[in-house]
């Protein structure tokens, strides 16, 4: 039994012992109170900082690219990303061409291989491209910037602004967008005088020089350094040397390369040619505005083509439309083709081909058509208002044979003239009309081979060079017509002669030169010829000649002039029954008579 105790007891007592042992330990280090808190580090970026870190990369292409910093720090929450701190850094394209980086600071996702740049951000290749930037990403691997932040950039073309920029180095395109504005440099752009504006009195040289400077708003512009061609697009305007160009689309090609190339330093970019696209309105310096649907403009030949409804208009009221318009800036001439019609006030020329010389103020004006066909040009001239006293003027004379002809004008009807060609000299106030010249004012018909009128104003396409033209429009002030001229009424009675002389504000007319006189089968001989196209009252006269004539005198337009009319008399055919007949039933609009006599012809010793 005590041993069945002791095997209970025992086992009991150990467990009693061991329990109050550990309640003793426990009691000695704190049991049956808190537990003490344990102080853990707190693990933070700035404590996590690295100096001068450097990271590096390599494209498939075979270009590179490094990074530098001063500072970086581990961003916890997106692992992959990487603040920088002061930062430099190289893109290096497959043909070892280098795009320095620069920043304030910035972050590196070295997973997407993304460098996003903060503050004072320069770019700087040895293309030439420099940009100054307030943000951009860098997309290391395509080597592509991109910043949506407002840019400068600075090429060997020029400098650009814009609002966004897309720099894709590899291929050598560069995208412009909002509010780009581009200044491009001149062929020299350290010589100051080589675009000198236009002086007064001169018109401004064509658009498209390359020895100026050109500068360009537009909505956006795409540069693509491979092609050598700038594309401006939206609201484009462009200005240079004065002269404005306006037009939704403007394409811009260059010789050489909008970055300069190593190893050379100087300039390699020229100007080469400007295209527009519909609508085209160039406004010069002076004034002159031109229209068309599309303008060429070639720097290096110095022309410019415009086509598609040109019009070019000049202070106050000239103007010229044509087909197609051709500018040669190294001869200052402009030339029109296709339907040319030029006006100014009421004045108005037409024809095929018109060529101008800004310098020499000279103009053609010829029918040629582009097909190598031949037509006529015409014009047309109104005349100021005739004085009363001029209209009414007599032609009364006590030598001669007076008749009350038909020779009858209104003298302020307009004088329209046609003719292979017609060529203008502006400095000299003088229209020469060529070939087959026919003129016609009212009833009054005169045809010659040769045809000069004398003018006042201006009849030429230069202005003044201050956008108005202080001449007034071209109003004749004298016609002289040269070899077989015929004058014709509108009843048939004619007059031939060598010349003709007109006075417009007298209303007189002299031909000379062998006159015949003809109505019908009345024909009257004489050397000269006056007419009051006012009264259409004529007078022939025959003057004795002189030692100097020659025998060539003795006919006209090949009719024999006759023996008293050599002799200084004039001579007549008249036959009555005719006459009488023309007496019966007058010519509407004509005198009863065209060729009774109103005064006993005198007569010549």
């Amino acid at each position: 039994m005590l041993v069945r105790l002791l095997k209970a007891v025992l086992p009991v007592s150990a467990i009693g012992i061991s329990s109050l042992y550990g309640l003793s330990v426990m009691k000695t280090i704190g049991w049956g109170t808190s537990l003490p808190t344990l102080e853990i580090p707190q693990i933070l970026p700035e404590n996590l900082a690295m100096q001068n870190p450097h990271y590096e990369g390599f494209n498939k292409d075979g270009g590179r690219y490094w990074v530098k910093a001063e500072t970086a720090q581990q961003d916890l929450k997106f692992l992959n990303l990487i603040n920088l701190n002061g930062i430099t850094g190289e893109l290096i394209d497959a043909k070892k061409l280098k795009t320095a980086l620069s920043a304030t600071r910035g972050t590196f996702d070295n997973k997407a291989n993304l460098l996003e740049l903060y503050d004072a951000i320069d770019v700087a290749g040895e293309t030439g491209m420099k940009a100054h930037l307030t943000r951009a990403t860098v997309q290391t691997k395509e080597n592509i910037i991109t910043s949506d932040q407002p840019v400068q950039v600075t090429m060997d073309a020029g400098t650009i602004n814009s609002k966004q920029m897309t720099a894709r180095q590899k291929t050598r395109e560069y995208t412009f967008v909002d509010q780009v504005r581009a200044h491009l440099n001149a062929k020299d752009a350290a010589d100051t005088t080589a675009a000198p504006t236009a002086s007064p009195g001169q018109s401004a040289k064509p658009f498209g020089s390359a020895n100026a400077p050109v500068d360009i708003t537009a909505n956006r512009l795409d540069v693509d350094d491979a092609k050598k061609t700038a594309l401006f697009t939206g609201s484009v305007t462009a200005i240079q040397d004065g002269a404005t160009l306006t037009t939704p689309e403007l394409e811009v090609s260059y010789d050489g390369s909008a970055t300069a190339q190593p190893p050379t330093t100087e300039p390699n970019s020229k100007l080469k040619r400007i295209v527009a696209k519909n609508p085209v309105v160039l406004k010069q310096a002076s004034g002159e505005t031109v229209t068309s649907r599309s303008a060429d403009f070639d720097a290096v030949s110095q022309t410019a083509a415009l086509e598609g409804e040109v019009v070019m208009t000049q202070l106050p009221d000239k103007r010229a439309t044509a087909d197609k318009a051709d500018i040669d800036q190294s001869t200052n001439t402009v030339v029109l083709t296709g339907d040319v019609i030029v006006t100014q006030g009421t004045n108005v020329l037409k024809g095929q081909r018109l060529v101008f010389a800004r310098a020499t103020s000279k103009m053609q004006l010829t029918g040629q058509k582009a097909s190598g066909g031949a037509g006529r040009i015409a014009a047309q001239f109104q005349q100021a208002q005739s004085k009363t006293a001029s209209a009414a003027a007599s032609t009364s004379s006590s030598q001669g044979i007076p008749f009350g002809g038909t020779f009858k004008s209104d003298p302020n009807a307009p004088v329209n003239i046609d003719a292979n060609r017609l060529d203008v000299d502006d400095g000299a106030k003088q229209a020469v009309f060529t070939g087959d010249v026919h003129a016609v004012q009212g009833d009054f018909v005169i045809r010659a081979a040769e045809l000069v009128a004398s003018y006042s104003g201006s009849a030429g396409l230069n202005g003044d060079g201050a956008g108005t033209s202080k001449q007034s429009a071209a109003q004749l002030t004298h016609i002289k017509a040269r070899t077989k001229v015929q004058v014709s009424s509108k009843d048939g009675q004619t007059a031939t002669g060598d010349w003709a002389d007109f006075d417009p504000k007298a209303n007189m007319a002299t031909m000379g030169g062998g006159v015949v006189l003809t109505q019908g089968k009345n024909v009257v001989h004489g050397t000269k010829l006056l007419i009051n196209m006012a009264t259409g009252e004529c007078n022939v006269i025959t003057e004795a000649p002189t030692a100097s004539s020659d025998s060539a005198a003795a006919t006209s337009n090949g009719t024999a002039i006759s023996e008293s009319a050599q002799s200084g008399r004039p001579s007549a055919v008249f036959y009555p029954g005719e006459m009488k007949a023309r007496v019966a039933k007058p010519q509407p609009g004509t005198a009863a008579s065209g060729w009774a006599a109103q005064t006993e012809p005198p007569r010549q010793p």
